[in-house]
């Protein structure tokens, strides 16, 4: 149970790391917010793949991942709808 609510915390905060990336960066121009989120993404992703089979990692990395995935689809619905 203990591993699951890290990951939950860890997607949440993911989640809105990256819609606060898409707010700050987007204030530009909104593609440049999502450009941003997708490289952050990128770079972020990359390096928690090596680690998710390590055992007392791997939590975080899925919570990261799924976090990831969330604010990717937040700052394309942000993009949609105008903000």
């Amino acid at each position: 149970m203990t591993g699951l609510m890290v990951s939950a915390i860890f997607a949440v905060f993911i989640a809105f790391l990256l819609v606060g990336v898409y707010e700050l960066v987007g204030q530009l121009a909104q593609w440049v917010g999502v450009g941003a989120v997708g490289i952050v993404c990128i770079g972020v992703g990359w390096t928690l793949w090596d680690l998710r089979d390590r055992p007392v990692w791997r939590w975080i990395v899925w919570g990261t991942m799924i976090g990831l995935l969330a604010g990717i689809g937040s700052s394309i619905a942000l993009l949609t709808m105008g903000r």
